[in-house]
């Protein structure tokens, strides 16, 4: 606001976030594989709605967000969606790029 520090370029790949919280373990796992493949990630541990995951995915210029939910991960899948097109879609985390 005053000026005084410089303003950061943040930018990620990924944000993941866990849609349950008994789901975290599984979205830190995701994580590591994502970054293992080379891709920054941002990983949602706090219980925060879903607008504000929104709201800090665009502040990281993040290029989607992985979301793991009950009903994806019982199928071994997470929801991917792509922030700058909104396209959306079930995935298998092997096959997660």
């Amino acid at each position: 606001e005053k000026g005084l520090l410089p303003e950061l370029n943040l930018e990620v790949d990924n944000i993941v976030c866990a849609l349950d919280y008994d789901l975290q373990g599984v979205a830190a796992e995701v994580a590591t594989k994502l970054r293992e493949k080379g891709q920054s990630v941002d990983l949602v541990l706090e219980s925060k709605p879903l607008k504000w995951v929104f709201k800090r995915a665009a502040r990281t210029n993040a290029q989607r967000l992985v979301l793991v939910g009950n009903t994806e991960w019982q199928k071994g899948m997470v929801g991917v969606k792509i922030l700058s097109s909104g396209e959306q879609y079930e995935i298998k985390l092997d096959e997660l790029e």
